[in-house]
């Protein structure tokens, strides 16, 4: 296999936003869908929750 033998050169290269821009376009769409990440994980995590409860009472009676 052949290696690289040079590397990209971005030098010229200008982007027309910053970090400070990327980090608040990330916060507000996690804000915008944030509501709706949190309830697919309670269906993922409420019925392992409920089973391991009811299985918890279950194995204190006998």
């Amino acid at each position: 296999m052949e290696e690289p033998t040079t590397a990209l050169d971005f030098s010229g290269v200008s982007l027309p936003f910053n970090v400070t821009d990327l980090v608040s376009s990330g916060n507000s769409l996690l804000a915008l869908v944030g509501g709706f990440v949190l309830l697919a994980m309670a269906f993922v995590f409420v019925p392992k929750l409920i089973g391991l409860i009811r299985n918890s009472f279950a194995a204190g009676r006998s």
